[in-house]
C-alpha cells in the first residue's frame, strides 16, 4: 500500500512541476504564443487548458489553426535539408 501512495504522490509532484514550469514559460504570452509553445511539448488540449484557464475546445481549435498556418515542406526542400543543401 505504502509503494502505490508513494507512486501516486511522486506522480503529483511531477505534474504539479510540469504546470509551474509551463506557466512560467508562458506568463507573458498570448494566449495563441502559449498554445504554440505547450503544442510543441506534446502536452495533451485538456493538459494545456487548464494551464491556460481555457477549455480544450479552444486549445484544439487554435491547434487546427496553427497547424492549417504552418508552411507546407515540399519533398525538394526535405531532400535539400538532409543533404545539407
Amino acid at each position: 500500500m505504502t509503494d502505490k501512495y508513494e507512486e501516486a504522490t511522486s506522480q503529483s509532484a511531477v505534474e504539479h512541476l510540469i504546470n509551474l514550469v509551463a506557466l512560467a514559460m508562458t506568463r507573458n504570452l498570448r494566449q495563441v504564443e502559449a498554445i504554440a509553445l505547450l503544442d510543441r511539448s506534446g502536452l495533451s488540449n485538456g493538459r494545456i487548458a487548464e494551464i491556460l484557464g481555457t477549455t480544450p475546445d479552444s486549445v484544439r481549435a487554435e491547434r487546427n489553426r496553427l497547424k492549417r498556418a504552418a508552411p507546407k515542406k515540399t519533398k525538394k526542400s526535405s531532400d535539400n535539408e538532409a543533404t545539407g543543401a
